[in-house]
């Protein structure tokens, strides 16, 4: 039953991402189970990130606010960041994905010499203008409300024209397919433009990002020189990251 449940709620989640919208009477229609089924699917896929609910309706997710991410997994975000900060070295050029892991990466690398430091977090490239020598780049843009990221097609090419020795991105969602997602298209554009051109490319992800569910795929965790995270892999996930290529650094907390 947990696993039907599952896969509805995939369904789900295809359907609004073709339709945009959709009542949730035709969900329940089309998926041919009950409205009440369709609203409590509907319930956890809002609190994953995946789908905003409307009045009797369900439509593509929003990112959830700053505030709200800077308060989840404290502990955990500070850890990733104390071991992404050693990949950081003098005179490098970095990229800062924007996010609260990545901001707590930057708090860390504040001191070190010679950096230029591309973002497209307001609150980052703030943070290092007021309390750091390195040379700030914030990419063009229109700005998120919700998570002060710079994003459009201004920022896809800046991005574009950098060659960075190292980048850190942050993530959504990633799925049971060890895929990573996002709700929002500039940011796949952006995000599969700085790997290109990076000679190393960190994900950075606490354990709760796991498992769980956004509209569009950005890759795969073998895109990534390293993923750095809090998650514990069961022995069968073991074997399927080592089968996809993927490079895991565990962060113990």
């Amino acid at each position: 039953m947990t696993e039907y449940a599952e896969e509805r709620r995939e369904r789900i989640v295809q359907l609004i991402s073709e339709g945009g919208r959709i009542q949730v009477q035709r969900l329940a229609e089309l998926l041919e189970v009950s409205p009440m089924t369709i609203r409590r699917d509907l319930e956890r896929l809002e609190s994953e990130g995946s789908i905003s609910r409307v009045h009797g309706a369900a439509s593509r997710g929003r990112e959830r606010g700053y505030e709200l991410k800077r308060a989840d997994n404290v502990g955990e975000k500070r850890a990733i960041a104390e071991v992404a900060a050693d990949f950081v070295h003098s005179g490098d050029t970095v990229f800062l994905d924007a996010g609260t892991t990545t901001f707590e990466i930057a708090r860390r690398i504040l001191d070190v010499p010679d950096l230029t430091v591309v973002t497209v977090d307001i609150k980052i490239a703030f943070l290092f203008t007021q309390c750091s020598d390195a040379e700030v780049m914030c990419c063009g843009g229109f700005v998120q409300r919700e998570t002060g990221c710079v994003v459009g097609t201004f920022a896809n090419q800046m991005v574009g024209y950098v060659q960075f020795d190292c980048a850190f991105l942050g993530v959504a969602s990633i799925s049971r397919d060890f895929n990573v997602l996002t709700p929002t298209m500039d940011k796949v554009t952006m995000k599969r433009t700085v790997i290109a051109g990076s000679e190393r490319s960190y994900l950075v992800a606490d354990a709760s990002k796991f498992n769980r569910k956004a509209l569009l795929k950005v890759n795969s965790l073998a895109a990534y020189t390293e993923v750095i995270t809090t998650r514990t892999f069961s022995p069968d996930e073991e074997a399927r990251l080592a089968a996809l290529g993927a490079c895991i650094h565990a962060v113990t907390v």
